[in-house]
């Protein structure tokens, strides 16, 4: 009977007797239908799958929510969504990221994490923490060189008189000044270099470089319903898509996860073929395609200057060897690094190959799915300033709100088999898409609080 009770003490503390309800209202929050609700995990698409992985986290409430690139395969509405959800969350949240917009609505502090041996504690967001650490570094290197001066200038005399019977004592206790100094001295600080890399384009081609007229599709384009009939075009995935791309544009697609939106990409550089309608490509348009999956293109087996010649020849000479080893380490992939295996490199090495093959290409248009995706701070830096340079055209699909505000001007919405231009910025956008979620947000908000009185 004690094991009994104990039993039903825990499940009564795990809230069981209401949690399908408030799962239910925490999936709905995050934008799952009835019918995905009760569909199999495996019939979910990446982005969905994580969206379930996170509603598991916030149904139990645990005191400690750790979250480790939570936002990555979400689309701009889930994020918004968690972003209002997490800053109501009753307990503790520890989260990695990347995603600086997530960051700076959700952290009220900030640890930064250095020489993998150090915590540094800051007060507010990630903004905050950027203003307040480059002005500590200001503070320190200004600290270093006022005691650095003063101590060239006390061992000026020194030098000076250092043989001058007369000056000795005077000598002495500069020299014990200087000593005491020495041991009460600050750190040197040097500021972290940046680095930098630049994607080079071809010679512009004449416009449209690619323009899709009443494309459609759909990946069971072909079904035929129990009557006999096929299903209409109404009910394709993309419906009679009417897109345009020339040299000079910045595009960002945006849309809700499962819309189309790399399905749309897919038609752009040719992987698939639409049903009905066109894709017109530009003769020798050159193409160069980063996604979050970007390190996938490599066999780790092999080194970073193998794989680029895989990639750009087969025919390979010493020559060859050398050029792409001189490219590769404009990009700090040097030495040993470029010679061995690539599954020895970190991740951000595998990232840095992968900018290197990027701009090994001279494309004329630029295509990034969720590129800054897996990528440090520092690389989604580099990344944002290569493409701001780039001369050609640029399509970005991302979530990441710093990302696309920084990289494009043109936003196209992928939505119920449409794609249409959004008349705005993206600010304008995040607030547009912010009014939908905060129904979602309040309507969870509301049912969980229900179940829980």
């Amino acid at each position: 009977m004690q094991e009994l009770k104990d039993v039903y003490d825990r499940l009564q503390l795990l809230g069981a007797d209401t949690a399908q309800s408030r799962a239910s209202a925490i999936l709905t929050g995050l934008q799952f239908t009835d019918d995905m609700q009760h569909a199999p995990i495996k019939s979910l698409s990446g982005g969905w799958r994580m969206r379930v992985a996170l509603a598991a986290s916030l149904l139990i409430e645990p005191d400690i929510l750790m979250l480790d690139e939570p936002t990555n395969h979400l689309d701009l509405e889930a994020v918004l969504w968690l972003e209002a959800h997490l800053q109501q969350y009753p307990h503790t949240i520890i989260a990695v990221s990347h995603d600086r917009g997530f960051l700076n609505e959700v952290c009220t502090d900030t640890i930064h994490f250095t020489n993998q041996k150090q915590l540094v504690y800051y007060k507010g967001n990630y903004d905050t923490f950027v203003k307040l650490k480059r002005e500590k570094t200001k503070n320190a290197i200004r600290e270093y060189n006022a005691y650095k001066t003063k101590r060239d200038h006390m061992m000026e005399f020194i030098i000076k008189f250092r043989a001058n019977a007369k000056r000795a004592t005077m000598v002495q206790s500069r020299v014990k000044t200087v000593d005491k100094m020495d041991l009460e001295a600050p750190p040197q600080v040097e500021e972290e270099a940046v680095w930098r890399f630049t994607i080079p384009s071809s010679d512009p081609l004449g416009r449209p470089i690619i323009a899709i007229n009443d494309a459609t599709f759909d990946y069971n384009s072909d079904i035929v319903r129990d009557d006999g009939t096929k299903k209409p075009v109404s009910e394709y995935l993309l419906q009679k898509i009417n897109f345009g791309v020339d040299n000079a544009s910045k595009i960002a697609i945006l849309g809700a996860n499962g819309q189309g939106k790399t399905t749309l990409l897919n038609l752009i550089m040719g992987t698939i073929r639409p049903s009905s309608g066109s894709v017109a490509v530009k003769s020798g348009l050159r193409i160069g395609h980063f996604t979050q999956h970007h390190s996938e293109r490599f066999d780790l087996k092999l080194s970073a200057i193998e794989n680029m010649l895989n990639i750009f020849s087969t025919d390979t000479t010493t020559e060859d060897d050398q050029v792409v080893r001189s490219f590769l380490g404009k990009f700090q992939i040097q030495g040993n690094d470029a010679i061995k295996p690539m599954r020895f490199l970190s991740g951000g090495q595998k990232s840095r190959v992968s900018f290197a093959v990027l701009a090994y290409q001279k494309p004329h248009l630029l295509i990034i799915d969720e590129g800054s995706n897996h990528l440090s701070m520092d690389a989604v830096d580099a990344l944002i300033e290569a493409v701001k340079q780039f001369k050609g055209g640029l399509i970005v699909v991302s979530h990441d709100q710093y990302f696309v505000s920084q990289t494009c001007n043109e936003l196209w919405i992928v939505e119920n088999g449409q794609a249409t231009r959004f008349e705005g910025t993206f600010d304008d956008y995040k607030v547009h898409t912010a009014k939908k979620t905060a129904k979602h947000v309040e309507v969870t908000v509301k049912k969980l609080s229900n179940l829980n009185n």
